[in-house]
């Protein structure tokens, strides 16, 4: 049986906490706000896998954690995702580092090693706070600056997303401890 998986890095309850304090300010839409344990940053959507491709990525995600110590991440601003002009989203941008690009770096050479495509796309990491159905946020503007939202980056996550009507629930696959 296959099952959907993606890599992420954790937020701090405090920082999760904060930025759903956000919600207030756009009451008026009907969006739906991400539940607090989804809050997550993305480092590799890697889809449907299978039993011996898990245990692969397994294998190429504690290998990156072994070659990355704890970094500092700082998140940037509130904007609309993943295109202003068609918005669907609210999102919390993270200011990309050399410290998140060496993770970045090392995850996909990791994943390549273990026979898995190198991710084509631009990485924009990020944090999903909301989705609307529509156009909902067609017209709307946003570019709140998050000051001082700053943590320690110290694992990183293999995380089963299963989706059932209505309900995306997540489960936590394993958690690596980033090099001491």
């Amino acid at each position: 049986m296959k099952k959907r998986i993606f890599i992420a890095i954790d937020l701090p309850d405090e920082i999760k906490r904060e930025l759903l304090s956000y919600e207030k300010r756009w009451r008026n839409l009907r969006i739906k706000w991400t539940n607090f344990y989804k809050l997550h940053i993305t480092v590799r959507f890697l889809g449907e896998v299978d039993r011996k491709e898990l245990e692969l990525i397994l294998l190429a995600v504690e290998k990156t954690a072994s070659e990355i110590k704890p970094f500092d991440m700082c998140l940037d601003r509130i904007v609309l995702g993943p295109d202003p002009v068609q918005a669907r989203m609210f999102w919390a941008t993270v200011l990309i580092d050399a410290n998140l690009i060496k993770l970045k770096r090392a995850m996909e050479q990791n994943l390549k090693f273990y026979g898995f495509e190198m991710e084509d796309r631009e990485f924009k990491p990020h944090i999903t706070l909301a989705r609307a159905r529509g156009n909902q946020l067609k017209g709307k503007q946003t570019n709140i600056v998050l000051k001082n939202m700053k943590f320690k980056a110290e694992s990183i996550e293999i995380i089963e997303s299963q989706l059932r009507p209505n309900i995306e629930k997540y489960k936590l696959v394993e958690s690596f401890e980033l090099a001491s």
